[in-house]
């Protein structure tokens, strides 16, 4: 189940307005946001960190890199993850002064999934199979391509592979 406006902009600006993000990484994931009890609030959210995929993510971070740790949001499915994204960006730029955003350290993860996701808005790929076989040849990381990336898609249909065939 997708979310509607409303609840895509009341997540956002949650995610937005935590103080946890300042001067760290954010990184949007596809995974299941309804199960924080209670009002969507800054202060539920460290509660999603706690579930998959945000979760998995988040225990692939080496423990020494404790300074660039970054902070992990579920977003719902494919489609509202890169909905959020684009809508954070949004409103970090309508009223920055009311995000702790710095818009240069925000990344999304989708999976590539059978059948590919339009990018409705302005970015430099179409669609995740554009930005997948960009990122990616023959299994393996592009590496000279991937300053151009905010948004990174998954190969293998369980994240787990994708980590595990890297040597992550």
């Amino acid at each position: 189940m997708s979310l509607n406006e409303t609840e895509l902009k009341e997540h956002c600006l949650n995610i937005l307005q935590s103080a946890r993000i300042r001067n760290r990484i954010v990184i949007l994931c596809e995974g299941v946001i309804s199960q924080v009890q209670g009002r969507r609030s800054p202060q539920l959210y460290k509660q999603i960190e706690q579930m998959p995929d945000a979760n998995f993510y988040n225990a692939c971070v080496p423990l020494w890199w404790k300074e660039y740790r970054p902070q992990f949001f579920n977003c719902g499915d494919r489609n509202d993850v890169l909905n959020t994204y684009f809508k954070i960006l949004d409103l970090h730029n309508a009223d920055s002064s009311q995000s702790f955003l710095n818009p240069d350290l925000l990344f999304a993860i989708v999976d590539l999934d059978v059948q590919f996701a339009e990018i409705q808005e302005d970015y430099s790929f179409k669609n995740t199979e554009d930005i997948f076989y960009h990122l990616y040849h023959q299994g393996n990381i592009n590496e000279s391509n991937t300053d151009h990336h905010r948004i990174w898609v998954t190969g293998l249909i369980h994240k787990e592979a994708y980590f595990l065939s890297h040597g992550i």
